[in-house]
This record gives C-alpha cells, sequence and structure tokens, in this order.
C-alpha cells in the first residue's frame, strides 16, 4: 500500500464562489469538482500542481478544515489501519465522480481523509 501524496486540503469559508473566485484568479486554477455532500456545499478547485476543497456548510458545524491523502487502494489502507486498531470515522463512501474516500479521527482532535481517485 503505497501513499501518493496529499491530495487536497479543505478550507471552510462563509462564500464558495466568493472565495472560489480568489483561488482561480490568483494561482490559476479551475474547478475540478462541485457536489452537496452531509449539510455541505464542496467546490474543489486546482491546478497542475495542488488542489483545494472550499466547504461551505449550511450551518456552523465544525472546524472542517483537513488534509486528504490520495491513496492507491482504499482496500489496503482501511485493513492496514484496522490491523494497528484504527477505525474509520465515516466512509468509506463512493462519490458522484468516482473518487473513494474515508475519513479517520485524529488523536488529538480533527479528522483526516484518505481519497482513491
Amino acid at each position: 500500500m503505497k501513499t501518493i501524496g496529499v491530495h487536497h486540503y479543505g478550507i471552510i469559508v462563509r462564500n464558495l464562489w466568493k472565495a472560489a473566485d480568489f483561488y482561480l484568479k490568483a494561482f490559476n486554477m479551475k474547478v475540478i469538482f462541485e457536489s452537496d455532500w452531509e449539510g455541505e456545499h464542496l467546490l474543489f478547485v486546482g491546478n497542475d500542481e495542488w488542489k483545494i476543497e472550499l466547504i461551505q456548510q449550511k450551518e456552523n458545524q465544525d472546524d472542517g478544515a483537513h488534509t486528504a491523502f490520495q491513496i492507491e487502494s482504499m482496500e489496503d489502507m482501511i485493513h492496514r489501519l484496522q490491523n494497528k486498531g484504527i477505525l474509520t470515522l465515516e466512509g468509506p463512501f463512493l462519490l458522484n465522480n468516482g473518487w473513494k474516500t474515508v475519513f479517520y479521527e485524529l488523536p488529538e482532535g480533527g479528522w483526516i481523509e484518505f481519497i482513491e481517485p
């Protein structure tokens, strides 16, 4: 099982498209993927080097800031972490763009995400 690298950084924003406009202009990014997910409106923007997930919540739910690591195999990652006593917080899920995703709670608070594109 290989972790390929950071897939994206998640950022909570108040106005999704106002925030997106900044990243699109400042970093020459493009819109990659947009979706509604469990009470949040998500917009992925990126360029050839990196991606950002902009998260607009319907209500103030939690911080939501996170790092997502890109992996080769979701099954291998889940199995490896289960063998170490680390259980999923949410997922795995299959997103409507074909990505597989799973979330884990961090011991000191917060969470991380793994993505298999």
